[in-house]
């Protein structure tokens, strides 16, 4: 080949090589690629693994930088002078982006911001919302509420509230003298902002656990963390007398990210979730939801998610916005979806979902996302605006007695306050963004709450434990509930074995924590100037919790129940503690449960007498149930000829044992309510019963229809203590139906149990539809820690109620009185009734009918006959509307089930 033409073949190569190498190098350029950082390169990890070097930190901008903005920066970036992308990173996820954004882009105190100018801000504008992104660096976050100490960055989760698991409470001075807190966790006390003591897990010499129970300073505060905080095992020996504690109880907090893994989409076989699955019945678990999971359903799986109460579930609407959070067995929205948690997944969904959330299905990832930032709250806001309009149109329809024109007016400001809020935010002005929404908020939730009817006769009742030790405090706390229209306290009297009062029973003592202050005589005498009822709540068998007990129990340690494995005491795992109870087939144990009462009753005037734990320890699976020392052993040998430890279920004499049992307890219900009306003829006789009446007689030997049948009880609260309203609905339902007439059901809701407001009330407003008598809170501390007292006063107890039972003829006058102001008010204004004269006057002979209230055989009964006249002509009259009747019927056959249970008492 000659020399030439080898030289042009090689140029030729040489070309084509170059070619390649530089459309190559314009390939790589159009896209993002890993750049190599040294360790001292801050740089970011993307979701693909690529790392990219961050040019500048917290400096002012530059073109074709990659840079990270801090809340060390300031609130927002400032407006791009070139193009620009941004992206909002809370808790490692990408939260929301915005290009050029006028106003810049708001820095938030929990996350930071990423910006691209020039050719970086490709980079940005790649990210997908819901991306996960670290860093090589670590950025301080600042939760809403947070302390430090040690420059450890420490969240608050509730503030003056009972210590639940894993919290960690702030203890201010108007919470009261001390913490009260139990021994599991450590506590912080901090006066002029050092810490001054420190209290942990500790026991005497004994080996009893001490509570945890700091005084809080005058001048300072406690900072109580719960065990089980992960904050614990960080803070517990580390910190100590004389370190520094900042407080910070206002720091905004406008975005936040958090996304969570899911077991199953629309789960319908064994194969979709397998731990959906009880392998046992060899059924699905309801909605297929298993234990600790996490299940999504879009409108394709049913109409409902039918999963059972023992869980949280987030409805979602078509446009992804959460709209309805708390509760079981949702409806799926069309277009939408629930989400629905179990266990830990129920708890999270607790913590992370709020109304107003926007929501992403990763289904590549297999995740949930779930976004709020500044437009949520204008979200949320709209939200409840609508639900409250809604409301508002669904209660002039159903005729209810509420206040309208209030209503209206609270809905009309929230939807001005709204406007304001938009503009505010498309100015990005955050400085007063969170309190501004907080009263926007607070309008709209009050709207909602002012949609309950407020009963005039009305159980209004709380369980206080109390822990005062002066006068003061007391008229504190009274001051606090008649503002709430409370009418009815069940005071702890008798709990852990010792008395709340001085005692001269050689077995008994008075609490040491009252220091001799007399706190029962203290209630009586300031609620009954706020014309509020005091009933004794009295634990019967039960004599300790965990290190405090009373001294019976070691000074007659031979009448302690035993259960099946010669154990002392009831494991009770949830509370991390034993609780320690009387064996009641013992009579000299009856004696002096009996004595304790008596001298109670001889000495003060309460109402009533509340009997709780008025049953054995539950059975669990019954290979550790109770009753078997040996006394109770022979005795029952000796009357069925075998050994009750002998006996399992399903055994020919297990129902004997059971009965055995059982009869024990409802002896004794007999024996202390006539004691109790021997000496008081009018105080009331009550008990708090678990509301699974088939069950309760075997598990618990406690058989509460038994008392109502025999005209023991006065009024039964069933302890329906569940996170949904449909199951609290059903057990006041059963209940109502176990009373039959012969006693008033009062049901019990757990505001301890960190219910959504709107749940609480919708709890107790279901229940009153099925013919309960009214409510019981458990109990004082969660109810205003939790602000739930805010929304029942809006709404359910916005008005002055009167005890059902205190005295009958005024609760009869009462009742027929508001029906007549509602026909007058409401039925014939709204067009439910054509004038008002015909059922004002039937009302009038009705109260005219019962005169006097000891005349139980005559008036009373003919009062009852003009009830149901009055019920059949109401159901007859066309010319009615449906929805007037049924508000009329309610109203009549509560009056009647009034007097029934008043009737049956006066003949006992």
């Amino acid at each position: 080949m000659r020399r030439f033409e080898v030289y042009a073949m090689m140029t030729k190569r040489l070309f084509n090589f170059v070619l390649c190498v530089a459309l190559l190098l314009i390939s790589i350029s159009s896209t993002a690629f890993s750049e190599p950082a040294s360790p001292d390169q801050p740089s970011i990890t993307l979701e693909d693994g690529t790392n990219h070097i961050v040019d500048l930190i917290n400096q002012e901008s530059q073109d074709n930088k990659l840079m990270i903005f801090t809340r060390s920066y300031g609130t927002t970036t400032k407006p791009p002078l070139v193009p620009t992308t941004e992206a909002i990173i809370t808790n490692d996820i990408v939260t929301a982006i915005y290009t050029n954004s006028t106003n810049g882009t708001y820095i938030p105190a929990n996350g930071y911001v990423i910006s691209g100018t020039g050719n970086k801000a490709s980079l940005i504008n790649g990210f997908k919302i819901g991306d996960s992104i670290t860093t090589s660096f670590p950025i301080s976050v600042y939760p809403a509420q947070y302390f430090t100490v040690n420059e450890e960055i420490v969240p608050i989760t509730q503030v003056n509230a009972g210590r639940g698991a894993a919290d960690i409470v702030l203890y201010l001075p108007e919470y009261g003298p001390a913490t009260k807190t139990n021994p599991w966790g450590m506590e912080i006390t901090v006066d002029g902002g050092s810490v001054t003591r420190i209290a942990t897990m500790t026991q005497d010499t004994s080996g009893n656990w001490l509570d945890n129970n700091s005084s809080i300073p005058a001048s300072g505060y406690v900072l109580s963390i719960q065990a089980e905080s992960p904050f614990f095992a960080k803070l517990n020996g580390t910190v100590r007398i004389g370190d520094a504690v900042e407080l910070n109880m206002n720091n905004e907090v406008l975005v936040e990210a958090s996304k969570i893994g899911y077991d199953a989409l629309n789960p319908r076989t064994r194969e979709d979730n397998p731990g959906g699955w009880d392998d046992g019945s060899n059924e699905p678990y309801p909605g297929h939801r298993g234990t600790d999971q996490l299940i999504i359903y879009d409108n394709s799986y049913d109409a409902a998610t039918g999963t059972n109460p023992w869980g949280y579930e987030v409805v979602v609407n078509s446009e992804g916005k959460v709209t309805q959070v708390s509760g079981n067995n949702s409806t799926i929205p069309a277009g939408g979806y629930v989400i629905s948690g179990h266990g830990v997944k129920a708890s999270w969904l607790s913590e992370h979902v709020s109304i107003g959330s926007s929501f992403k299905l990763l289904t590549d990832k297999k995740q949930a996302l779930f976004l709020f930032t500044p437009e949520s709250y204008l979200d949320k806001a709209q939200i409840g605006i609508d639900a409250a309009k809604q409301k508002l149109i669904l209660s002039k329809q159903q005729f209810l007695d509420i206040n309208y024109n209030g209503m209206e007016q609270q809905i009309t400001s929230a939807q001005a306050a709204l406007v304001d809020l938009k503009s505010q935010i498309a100015q990005g002005d955050f400085a007063s963004f969170t309190v501004q929404f907080a009263e926007l908020n607070a309008r709209v939730e009050k709207a909602n709450f002012m949609g309950y009817e407020s009963r005039a006769v009305d159980h209004r009742s709380i369980w206080i434990r109390p822990k005062e030790t002066n006068l003061e405090q007391v008229q504190q706390h009274i001051a606090k509930l008649h503002a709430l229209n409370i009418n009815s306290i069940y005071l702890e009297t008798w709990w852990n074995g010792f008395t709340i009062y001085p005692t001269s029973h050689p077995l008994a003592a008075q609490n040491p924590i009252y220091g001799g202050f007399d706190v029962l005589n203290a209630y009586i005498k300031e609620a009954k100037k706020a014309g509020i009822e005091v009933h004794a709540w009295v634990e019967n068998f039960l004599v300790g919790v965990g290190s405090m007990a009373g001294p019976v129990r070691s000074l007659k340690p031979e009448w302690s129940m035993i259960s099946r494995q010669g154990h002392d005491y009831q494991d009770v795992p949830l509370y991390n503690t034993q609780y320690y109870f009387l064996n009641p087939v013992r009579p000299e144990v009856r004696d002096f449960v009996s004595e304790i009462y008596k001298e109670l009753l001889q000495k003060y005037k309460v109402d009533g007498l509340h009997l709780d734990y008025i049953r054995y320890p539950d059975a669990g699976d019954y290979t550790n149930d109770f009753g078997y020392d040996s006394y109770t052993r022979n005795l029952f040998k000796q009357k069925h000829g075998a050994d009750p430890i002998d006996l399992h279920p399903g055994d020919k004499l297990w129902q004997a044992w059971v009965d055995f049992r059982k009869n024990t307890i409802n002896e004794f219900v007999y024996r202390i309510s006539s004691e109790a009306k021997k000496l008081k003829p009018d105080i009331r006789v009550s008990a708090a019963v678990w509301p699974n009446y088939v069950n309760g007689p075997e598990f618990m030997h406690q058989e509460p229809k038994d008392w109502i049948a025999k005209n023991y009880i006065d009024q039964l609260f069933p302890m329906s203590y569940h996170p949904d309203a449909s199951s609290v609905a059903t057990d006041s339902l059963n209940s109502v139906a176990l009373a039959n007439n012969k006693a008033l059901i009062v049901i019990g809701v757990g505001t301890n149990l960190g219910l959504t407001k709107e749940m609480l009330l919708k709890q107790i407003n279901d229940s009153v539809a099925v013919g309960v008598s009214g409510s019981a809170l458990f109990e004082f501390e969660s109810l205003f820690g939790n602000e739930y007292d805010k929304a029942l006063l809006a709404g359910l107890y916005s008005k002055p109620a009167i005890v059902p039972d205190k005295d009958v003829l005024t609760s009869f006058k009462t009742i027929i009185s508001e029906m007549q102001r509602k026909i007058k008010q409401i039925y014939v204004p709204f067009n439910g009734m054509d004038n008002d004269k015909k059922y004002v006057k039937e009302l009038e002979q009705l109260e005219k009918s019962w005169k006097d209230k000891k005349s139980v055989g005559k008036d009373a009964k003919e009062a009852l006959k003009k009830i149901e006249k009055l019920l059949e002509r109401i159901e007859s009259d066309r010319a009615l509307n449906i929805e007037v009747k049924k508000r009329m019927a309610a109203d009549l056959n509560y009056l009647e089930t009034i007097i029934l249970v008043y009737v049956s008492k006066a003949a006992h």
